[in-house]
């Protein structure tokens, strides 16, 4: 059978890995698969040419902190969503995700508080009955009663409302993870604290014991899969830690001291920072905060979550990138995470690995993340240099995953 080629012409390019950028390059790519990349690539007959020549070419973004079927109308109406308005979120938001670069996602919460709609998606992207990213199953959160992704208060105490991932205690927690693995979840995340959008809980309190956190990750551990842990409060990073998760979700307001510990032990940080650093930052625009409950827990952290934001640039901390998209709609680009991240003090080399090559290791994907032979052929282009206007990469104006092109402006 004769063998799909296409050469990709870059004007300057990135590799996912180097200290900067490495000038003009030719990639030869074979079945989706890159075969080859070099100055001057000898490529087969009736090979495709895509010349990307005016634009800055690098590897295709992994976004690790996602919310598929959510939305700004799914919050909005959340008590009534059925979970054929969660898939349709999830098609919308698939689609913008891709087409803004982003090939791969890790999914951080099913919305669907009775069901499992994630695990859907991901099969429809992977049979191509949909457009899409790669997704990660990150299952439904695990909740302690009145924690983080507890609903049961938003809807009408007479409403007997059964959520799957409401779960206390070491047997019960460890039915619930075995329970998300059977139904799709790739990696199992649990709410160690509360948090800022949440009614019942703080970002300082803390949902579970250390035995019921080392428990979940045990199960996980048994059954070959990994955790990540939504984490605010440094207690309940500190836990995390302890527990042997794979990454801390938020982090926001952790201790130095405590980043250092996740040094110590190679646990990566997803700071989220456009979804919580840049509206606290902004805690008395109106139009940013219109609940009043979320928005005084803000103003009481507004101090403390900027000085985290600072301790997380001057560690070695290892950093994944995550939007937390979901929570905030997907009309916006979520490649806005990297501008976030460099206002915070983050170097721009630090924060374009914390999407490619950083992200792929976390995630353990040995196949993307760096444009190289033997990778798959995720590849983006924008018209401009990340590494001097790192804005630039909300303007991706081509998307090629595994070797099919999915976006290409004129």
């Amino acid at each position: 059978m004769k063998k799909m080629t296409t050469l990709v012409r870059t004007g300057n390019y990135w590799d996912g890995l180097a200290a900067e950028p490495l000038g003009y390059a030719e990639i030869l790519i074979e079945d989706g698969v890159i075969v080859e990349v070099g100055k001057k690539i000898m490529r087969p007959t009736n090979s495709e040419v895509i010349d990307l020549t005016d634009e800055f070419v690098m590897p295709g973004l992994i976004d690790c902190h996602v919310h598929l079927t959510c939305n700004s109308t799914v919050g909005a109406n959340f008590a009534s969503v059925t979970d054929a308005g969660l898939t349709l979120a999830g098609l919308d938001a698939c689609k913008k995700m891709l087409h803004n670069g982003f090939t791969t996602v890790r999914d951080a919460g099913d919305f669907s508080l009775g069901s499992w709609v994630v695990p859907d998606l991901k099969r429809a992207v992977t049979a191509n009955i949909i457009e899409g990213p790669r997704i990660i199953c990150g299952g439904h959160m695990l909740s302690a009663v009145c924690g983080h992704f507890d609903f049961s208060g938003i809807v009408n105490n007479r409403v007997d409302l059964h959520q799957v991932n409401v779960e206390e205690g070491i047997v019960g927690l460890r039915r619930a993870v075995h329970q998300e693995i059977l139904r799709g979840a790739d990696w199992i995340k649990f709410a160690a604290s509360g948090g800022f959008g949440s009614p019942s809980d703080g970002p300082e309190e803390v949902a579970y014991s250390q035995e019921e956190m080392t428990a979940i990750v045990m199960a996980a551990r048994d059954m070959g899969k990994m955790v990540f842990s939504h984490a605010y409060g440094d207690e309940a990073v500190r836990r995390s830690a302890v527990a042997g998760v794979r990454s801390v979700e938020h982090a926001n307001l952790s201790l130095a001291e405590t980043l250092n510990v996740l040094v110590e032990k190679g646990i990566y940080v997803v700071p989220t920072q456009h979804a919580v650093v840049s509206r606290i930052r902004d805690v008395d625009d109106d139009a940013l905060w219109p609940d009043p409950v979320p928005r005084r827990k803000a103003r009481a952290y507004h101090d403390r979550i900027m000085e985290c934001a600072q301790n997380v640039a001057s560690s070695d901390v290892k950093i994944a990138f995550g939007t937390d998209l979901g929570t905030f709609d997907y009309s916006t680009n979520g490649a806005v995470e990297f501008s976030e991240m460099v206002r915070n003090g983050i170097a721009t080399l630090r924060a374009l690995k914390a999407a490619t090559s950083v992200a792929a290791e976390m995630l353990q994907l040995q196949d993307r993340g760096c444009i190289a032979a033997g990778k798959l052929a995720d590849i983006v282009a924008m018209p401009g240099n990340p590494f001097e206007d790192v804005s630039v990469t909300e303007k991706v104006n081509f998307v090629m995953k595994q070797g099919i092109v999915y976006r290409r402006n004129s």
